[in-house]
């Protein structure tokens, strides 16, 4: 679960009264133990649910090449009763954690109500992640060391968007 590295790059710019800055975030290397497969692709796991890729994909005496063990109505070794590489993905990504765009409005603006500084944004958090995984979100935000890299279905990190407003007196 560990990664061989990780890495973050902060940029940041400005132009006469505008400025924008951007954090990127990313992670190489680590794996992941998909938990969320034990339970959607395997029927004696969670029945009546199961993903596309365990409908359309899985092994058959005609398909012998898929990746996705054979489906079965009883638990096996080839579905859901031992752990098998089937539930390890790489967990490596690359996120646009932050964007933030803002204008400083003029001093003799801002001066005539009393503001030594005024500075209106708008800020965008979360807003893509590159990654070859397929559960919801490659980091892993849990508490529990005893599950270090493993992907319980773990909420993920939202989109946000914010609107603000500095003022200096």
């Amino acid at each position: 679960p560990n990664p061989d590295f990780t890495y973050g790059l902060n940029l940041g710019a400005t132009y006469k009264s505008f400025d924008v800055s951007l954090f990127f975030y990313g992670s190489q290397g680590n794996e992941i133990f998909n938990y969320n497969k034990w339970w959607l692709d395997f029927w004696p796991s969670f029945q009546n649910q199961k993903s596309k890729n365990a409908l359309y994909n899985s092994w058959t005496p005609e398909r012998t090449s898929a990746s996705t063990p054979k489906a079965s109505n009883k638990s096996n070794f080839s579905n859901n009763t031992q752990s098998t590489s089937y539930y390890v993905e790489d967990g490596s990504f690359f996120r646009l954690k932050n964007l933030q765009i803002g204008y400083t409005l003029p001093s003799n603006v801002i001066g005539k109500v009393g503001l030594t500084r005024a500075r209106v944004y708008v800020q965008g958090l979360n807003l893509f992640t590159i990654s070859g995984y397929d559960g919801l979100d490659p980091d892993l935000n849990t508490n529990d060391d005893t599950f270090f890299g493993v992907d319980e279905g773990a909420y993920p990190l939202v989109k946000q968007y914010v609107i603000g407003l500095n003022i200096g007196f």
